[in-house]
């Protein structure tokens, strides 16, 4: 009895499960992790082949080659003929480009749902970047952040996304059509979350046009473009932005009754015009005054109107809010900005508001 008894007790109850249980156990490792559960048993040998998420990090690996090594193994050996939903790949480093076309292209094939790609590549002349993936009518989230030597990687002047919820693109240029105006939103009408850092235009182009009549959550962050450029806003059901970094163009908008939250974080950078920076902030707030209700400013935020507060002309032109019912002001103890320089601000931005609720936090 006693030794039927240990014999129960060493039995295999993981290995016992049914596959779509293990798989779904492997799912919630990183693929390296995942590949090395083959040596377990015969009953792992092949199991990893049918994982629908992929995910790795060059960090789990000792070299560049052997991470490029090891993707292509996977993408090689991964059961052909399973879907892949998810497919999430960042590499600190430098990669090939034709690997990631492969891997683009394999996704693609694969009706891949979720894609996250953060990579550097050295890119050579004539290289594009595979347009599948632009098109691709399964996919709902998309990142995808690469950092181009010796040029940024350019996006077709049109994305096909049928399928796509959220986008968020950083280092990557956008075309422009023969009027100079670059649209690349307009072709998703599932699009709901954008977020745009780093991004430029090619260039000629003189607008960026952000229109996408469903999209609600909008983040801008920093250009690393000189070049002067429109921003023009056709988003009708927009409720929350974020403008982030070191905002340096000019903006208009059509409409933004829905707007409901406004979070600015900025500040000026010194390989910028400073004065570019002060001129964008005002652009925005001129833009925002009409619809938004809370606004949340960062002490960064503050120094910038702080240093416009010195021209005095200047803070005497911002807008009114006359829908602000609520002002934030995240403030940082090392922000080195006067309790008396807040106050100011703080009375210009509400003069014609006098029932804004104004709350300070701490971070």
């Amino acid at each position: 009895m006693e030794g039927e008894r240990d014999g129960k007790e060493e039995r295999d109850r993981l290995s016992d499960l049914p596959d779509l249980v293990l798989l779904h156990v492997l799912k919630f490792m990183s693929t390296k992790q995942a590949v090395q559960t083959c040596v377990l048993s015969t009953r792992w040998k092949d199991l990893w082949k049918g994982v629908t998420t992929l995910a790795l990090n060059s960090s789990d690996f000792a070299t560049a080659p052997r991470f490029s090594e090891f993707l292509s193994c996977v993408l090689s050996h991964r059961n052909d003929s399973v879907s892949l939903h998810n497919l999430d790949l960042r590499r600190k480093g430098c990669v090939e480009p034709e690997l990631l076309n492969r891997v683009m292209s394999y996704a693609v094939s694969h009706d891949v749902q979720s894609l996250t790609i953060e990579f550097n590549l050295y890119l050579k002349l004539g290289f594009k970047l595979h347009p599948c993936i632009f098109s691709c009518r399964t996919l709902t989230y998309l990142k995808l952040s690469i950092w181009a030597i010796p040029s940024m990687t350019e996006l077709p002047n049109s994305l096909q996304l049928p399928a796509l919820h959220s986008l968020h693109l950083e280092y990557v240029t956008f075309t422009a059509d023969d009027s100079g105006c670059a649209d690349p939103f307009s072709t998703c009408p599932m699009l709901n979350t954008l977020v745009l850092d780093q991004c430029n235009l090619h260039r000629d182009a003189k607008f960026l046009c952000i229109s996408n009549s469903n999209l609600s959550s909008l983040t801008i962050a920093s250009t690393i473009q000189e070049v002067d450029y429109k921003i023009v806003l056709s988003t009708p059901n927009l409720s929350s932005l974020s403008i982030t970094r070191y905002p340096i163009h000019q903006v208009s908008a059509c409409d933004l009754s829905y707007l409901e939250q406004v979070n600015i974080d900025v500040e000026a950078h010194f390989h910028t015009n400073s004065e570019r920076t002060h001129l964008a902030l005002i652009s925005w707030l001129e833009v925002l005054a009409s619809y938004v209700k809370i606004m949340v400013l960062s002490s960064s935020t503050l120094k910038v109107l702080n240093v416009l507060s010195s021209s005095g002309s200047t803070m005497s032109q911002l807008p009114c809010f006359v829908r602000l019912k609520s002002l934030k002001l995240k403030m940082k103890s090392s922000s080195y900005i006067s309790d008396e320089e807040v106050s100011r601000i703080v009375e210009c931005l509400v003069r014609n508001s006098p029932l804004v609720e104004v709350d300070i936090i701490d971070c």
